[in-house]
């Protein structure tokens, strides 16, 4: 019940010359339809006390790509929720692969920003933020150059997001400041010794699974996801992660 149910909130910062004034990215992963209290009330309600200026969603929203529908009340009241607390943004996972249009339309009619290689520009405190974001390696139809491409000639701090962590090498030099990824959910079923072990998407003895990677310029924050999915749909010793990104004026 604690591993499934309890949300830790992982906290990261990240300084920047880019910026003049701090601001916080809250990031969501992995939701898989998971509810945290009627109608996903204690996730909002951390998600409000972290006072977030902006809000990402890094896919797999549905419960899995095989079921028979998509639960667009779901999703609509997802959308709903976080846009409350400030502008909410979202990129496809593997999941919402045979449930694309529906899916893309509740979160859009709930108020949050469907990217696809895409480009959102906002002001927070006096500083441009771009945020560009694709869809997931699996749709087979996206140019993943291309896209992360678009933060190339922008300036101001640059936030990409992926559902895969994969795009990371690919992503360096390419003016990208940030990558906010999920997928992995950190092995789901942790064993000391063994979750590393193997990746989907990875394969043996990946280097993504979790946490802070950077290299140069950029770095990237994979969150181990709220939800679980597959047999069994369970989290073990890896608790649901909320997270909270820190972005703070100053030099790397």
């Amino acid at each position: 019940m604690f591993n499934n149910n309890t949300i830790e909130i992982t906290k990261y910062g990240v300084l920047s010359g880019k910026i003049d004034g701090a601001f916080t990215i809250a990031q969501l992963s992995d939701l898989h339809e998971k509810e945290f209290g009627r109608h996903n009330k204690q996730l909002f309600e951390k998600v409000y006390a972290l006072s977030p200026d902006i809000i990402a969603v890094t896919g797999d929203v549905v419960a899995h790509e095989n079921q028979q529908q998509a639960n667009l009340p779901y999703a609509r009241n997802l959308a709903e929720g976080l846009s409350r607390a400030a502008p909410a943004f979202f990129v496809t996972g593997n999941h919402e692969k045979n449930f694309d249009h529906e899916i893309a339309e509740a979160l859009s009619g709930g108020g949050m920003t469907v990217l696809r290689c895409g480009v959102y520009t906002m002001d927070i405190r006096g500083s441009r933020v771009n945020i560009a974001g694709m869809d997931d390696l699996s749709y087979g139809r996206a140019d993943v150059e291309k896209c992360l491409d678009l933060l190339r000639p922008l300036h101001g701090f640059n936030l990409f997001l992926s559902h895969r962590p994969e795009v990371f090498e690919l992503s360096l030099k390419r003016n990208i400041d940030l990558i906010l990824a999920g997928h992995t959910h950190a092995g789901q079923i942790r064993v000391p010794a063994l979750s590393n072990l193997y990746m989907n998407g990875q394969g043996l003895f990946p280097k993504y699974v979790q946490g802070e990677f950077t290299d140069g310029d950029t770095t990237m924050i994979i969150s181990r996801g709220l939800g679980a999915s597959g047999f069994p749909a369970l989290r073990i010793n890896n608790p649901p992660d909320l997270v909270a990104v820190y972005v703070e004026p100053g030099a790397v």
